[in-house]
């Protein structure tokens, strides 16, 4: 397995990096024990590098992973908040402490910046992040994005160590901007020193029937000190890890078609169309509806959202 130093946080990740949205209640809804299980497996096999966010609900599973690490505090685990306040984000930090048993976090982000305004909206929470980071309770502070212009804002504030874009070979849910606009915020990031990681290297299972060709856009990026791949199996992991340990004549693991599912009891609230990044959702007839297919990542956000619990990712 391939390691970077991510940015000039001092950090050494391995550039397979373990997204942990697709074992949650969001996506397979897998149990603590069996997505700790997935997430050992990956461990085990020298991946030291997990992207979780409070949303996602994965806290336990991260946690029963590392009860079984030999030495859980070389694991480096990066979470999210999407909290704008300093009592906001003083609670999301307790919690990710407490629930994934960690006296210090690693690398915490606010989660899914879309702007310059969007950063100076929420700069008491990063404020707050900074004092923890002071006081050595974390890492690293950064952000997470979809969104061209975050990229750019982040890369520019000095105090933001991390950032992690959306970014993969087609530019599928890239926001605000095109995929070359991305690598183009991407490349100046990194020159400013930001230690970068990709998400939705697959868009969000949409590039699967070209998995190699779109892991090897990514590892080709010299700026991706690494890239979070979304595993929910052990047959995931090993896949993932021997095309990452160099094993290029690996078969693609197939197509895994997903789609996102609404129940008849949708009450037409809309709470999933203002939380969807992406503008793929909007009300139809009543009822939430994908309404832009070709945006939508699959993130399951819009599922988060539902107050009735009609909407999911399967």
């Amino acid at each position: 397995m391939e390691y970077r130093e991510l940015g000039k946080t001092g950090l050494v990740v391995s550039r397979l990096c373990f997204g942990a949205l697709t074992i949650g209640p969001l996506q397979r809804q897998l149990s603590p024990a069996e997505g700790g299980a997935v997430i050992s497996r990956a461990f085990a096999q020298g991946v030291n590098f997990l992207d979780t966010a409070e949303l996602y609900g994965t806290y336990p599973h991260v946690r029963e992973a590392l009860k079984s690490c030999r030495k859980p505090e070389e694991m480096i685990i990066a979470t999210k908040s999407y909290a704008y306040s300093r009592e906001g984000m003083a609670e999301s930090l307790e919690k990710a402490r407490r629930e994934m048993d960690l006296d210090v976090i690693p690398i915490f982000l606010l989660h899914e910046q879309e702007s310059r305004h969007t950063l100076r909206g929420h700069r008491p929470a990063l404020d707050y992040l900074l004092d923890a980071k002071a006081k050595g309770v974390v890492r690293a502070v950064g952000i997470s994005t979809h969104f061209v212009d975050a990229v750019w804002a982040a890369g520019e504030i000095q105090e933001i160590d991390v950032i992690s874009p959306l970014i993969n070979v087609t530019g599928i849910g890239i926001q605000g901007g095109t995929r070359d606009e991305m690598l183009e915020a991407i490349a100046y990031a990194a020159q400013q020193g930001k230690g970068v990681y990709a998400m939705k290297p697959l868009g969000g299972g949409h590039l699967l029937s070209s998995w190699r060709e779109a892991l090897e856009f990514c590892l080709s990026r010299d700026e991706l000190a690494s890239i979070a791949v979304g595993m929910k199996s052990i047959e995931e992991v090993d896949h993932n890890v021997s095309f990452f340990r160099g094993e290029r004549h690996i078969a693609n693991p197939g197509n895994g078609h997903r789609k996102l599912h609404v129940d008849d009891w949708c009450v037409g609230c809309a709470s999933c169309v203002t939380a969807c990044p992406n503008s793929a959702l909007d009300i139809v007839d009543g009822r939430a509806q994908v309404v832009n297919a070709e945006s939508c990542v699959f993130c399951g956000y819009c599922g988060a959202s539902c107050p009735e619990f009609a909407i999911k990712v399967i």
